[in-house]
């Protein structure tokens, strides 16, 4: 069963898998991004008050691309993804295989996403996956891929690719050429076990991934 949910920030994907078998997280409000339209004036003449103009944006709508938020604030991000996902394979086959899941833009800046790290949550055995990789493909064929289990033990995800999705409009840039579904991406799990299984084994993970809003 597949799971949807709006994020808005860092997302967690809680990956099962089955090997062997027979025959919307919310915005971090540190990063509030930078301040625009900077009007800087110095008073040296003595003058011992100053007027700051003050301008607010209530309920600001982050689907929208002039929206009154500041650039590079997580505030921008808005992406709906698939959170409970699985891979698997048979006992006759050593490859492993999976569904193909959904990650959509919704926001009114292009995002990019990668993941973040990938964790174990129980001690089952995985010393017979040889291989795991997560490949993430947005609508224009354009992809990146990342090693999550290698020879038995979780890999360093820390220097994985990100892949940039187009905001809600299509646009990868401000004034570029808006091409529809770019806003949208695939993602997969495919790898290898060592050797055919007699046994299942059912070991559970966590993906977590990370949006990252692109200031324009």
């Amino acid at each position: 069963m597949k799971k949807n949910m709006i994020y808005t920030a860092i997302a967690s994907v809680l990956l099962a898998s089955t090997l062997g078998f027979g025959s919307v997280a919310h915005a971090d409000d540190a990063n509030t991004g930078a301040a625009a339209n900077v009007n800087t004036q110095t008073y040296s003449d003595g003058t011992n008050n100053a007027n700051v103009a003050v301008n607010g944006t209530l309920g600001a709508d982050n689907t929208k691309p002039d929206a009154g938020i500041p650039e590079g604030s997580d505030k921008w991000v808005n992406v709906t993804l698939d959170t409970a996902t699985i891979f698997y394979n048979t006992s006759t086959d050593t490859k492993i295989i999976a569904p193909t899941y959904n990650i959509t833009n919704n926001s009114g800046r292009p995002v990019s996403v990668k993941v973040n790290s990938f964790t174990q949550n129980d001690q089952k055995d995985i010393s017979q996956i040889a291989s795991l990789n997560v490949a993430m493909k947005r609508n224009d064929g354009v992809g990146t891929a990342t090693n999550l289990i290698t020879s038995g033990s979780l890999s360093n995800v820390s220097q994985a690719s990100s892949l940039q999705l187009a905001n809600v409009n299509g646009n990868l840039a401000k004034g570029d050429t808006a091409v529809t579904g770019n806003n949208k991406a695939t993602f997969t799990y495919n790898g290898a076990v060592s050797q055919k299984l007699t046994t299942e084994i059912q070991p559970s993970f966590t993906m977590n991934l990370l949006f990252t809003p692109t200031s324009w």
